[in-house]
Formats: C-alpha cells, sequence, structure tokens
C-alpha cells in the first residue's frame, strides 16, 4: 500500500494493483475484475434492451425521434463513418469492435461515480485492450499485404515500433485513468468544508473528461495504427 500525503494532512491509501476482495478456490477476484464484470452485464443487456425494444419501434416508425435514438445514431454514425475513412473495406468490422471498446471504457471509467474502482484503472485491462488493437493491426496488416508484410518486419525498428503499440495504448489509459482515480480520492479525503463543491467539478474533470477522452483517444490512434498497416 502506498500512502499519498497532500496538502491539508489529507492522507489516502491507494495501491497501484487492484485489491484482492475474495477468492473463487485458487483465483483471486479482485475489485476491478468485479467492476468490470458489471459493466460488461450492463453493456450486454443495454445492447439486447436496444435491439430489442428500441430498434423494432425505430423501424416503424421512422419519423420517431427521441434524445436517446439520437444519441445512438450519431455514436453509431461517427464510429462507421471514421473506420470507413481511415480502414476502407474493413471498416465494417473495425468500426463495430471499437465502438464496443469505446462503450467499454467509458462505461467501466464512469464505475469510480459508484464508488468501485474503474477497471480501466488496472493494467491488466489495459494492456488487454492494447492487445487486443495489436492482433487487429497484425491481422489486416497481412491480410491486406500478405508476404510484402513480412519485409516490414524484417527492419527491426518496424519490429520494435509495432511491439510498442499495445504497451503506449494500455500505459496511456492506464496512467489517464489511474491519475484522476487518485485525485477523486484526495478529494473525498479533504476536510468536510472543503468537500462542498469540489467532488462535482472534480467528477465532471476526472472522471467524466477521463470517460469520454480515452475512449475516443483509444478508438482513433487504434484505427489510425490499423490505416497505416493496410497503406
Amino acid at each position: 500500500m502506498t500512502v499519498l500525503p497532500v496538502a491539508l494532512s489529507v492522507k489516502v491509501d491507494v495501491s497501484i494493483p487492484p485489491e484482492t476482495v475474495f477468492h473463487i478456490g485458487p483465483v483471486p477476484i479482485t475489485n476491478t475484475m468485479v467492476s468490470a464484470l458489471i459493466t460488461t452485464l450492463a453493456l450486454i443487456l443495454l445492447a439486447v434492451a436496444v435491439r430489442v425494444f428500441c430498434i423494432p419501434r425505430w423501424r416503424r416508425d421512422d419519423s420517431r425521434t427521441s434524445g436517446f435514438r439520437l444519441f445512438i445514431e450519431s455514436m453509431v454514425n461517427m464510429f462507421d463513418s471514421s473506420a470507413t475513412e481511415q480502414n476502407g473495406a474493413y471498416g465494417g468490422f473495425v468500426g463495430p469492435f471499437y465502438f464496443s471498446c469505446a462503450a467499454f471504457i467509458a462505461l467501466g471509467t464512469l464505475m469510480e461515480l459508484t464508488g468501485l474502482r474503474p477497471p480501466t484503472s488496472d493494467l491488466n485491462a489495459t494492456l488487454a485492450l492494447g492487445f487486443m488493437s495489436f492482433v487487429l493491426i497484425a491481422f489486416f496488416g497481412f491480410r491486406k499485404k500478405k508476404a510484402k508484410r513480412l519485409i516490414h518486419y524484417c527492419n527491426p525498428i518496424n519490429v520494435i515500433s509495432d511491439v510498442v503499440v499495445p504497451v503506449s495504448l494500455a500505459l496511456r489509459m492506464f496512467g489517464s485513468v489511474f491519475s484522476g482515480y487518485i485525485i477523486m480520492h484526495l478529494i473525498y479525503g479533504l476536510p468536510i468544508f472543503a468537500r462542498v463543491a469540489l467532488p462535482a467539478v472534480g467528477s465532471v474533470i476526472f472522471t467524466l473528461f477521463h470517460a469520454l477522452i480515452q475512449s475516443y483517444i483509444f478508438m482513433f490512434l487504434s484505427m489510425s495504427f490499423i490505416g497505416e498497416a493496410i497503406d
């Protein structure tokens, strides 16, 4: 455990590794694993609800509009258009995949508002997301260029640069979300007179802002790397 002292004698215990909350046999279950499971289940339930209840109604009456429908359609259009623009014929797969990843990153980061540690503040989770992007970059690169892609790896610098991609994506997201997580803990640890409005302001800056910007950055950089691999 690392003790982080700040002004006004505030001390908050924050550990970089996630904390174990219980065990399933020999397998430790951490707080970030719990929040990741809740995030995943929430996204699945939301997707099923939209597909079963909303989409059929929208198809029957195309003139029916609502804020929720406009939000969903704008998000789908943004990811589809970005994937098509940067990844061409592969956009039909890349767009939905990174829409799912961005939704997980955004909602997972917002889990902090419920008092749970965000899954994206766990380096294991961000490394897993970065590794998935690395696999897609390599797959589409070989699929488009085939044997020519092997020539790319004849240069050791290209090998290093490709291996660094998932690590850089993971560390960037982890550092940003975890720093916001620490700052919010410090804010909640301030004396009561200093916590009148600071938590609300901090939640917007260090939680909501991180949820939106990190999901967008991850999506944009990953699509850009795939675009470079297939050019």
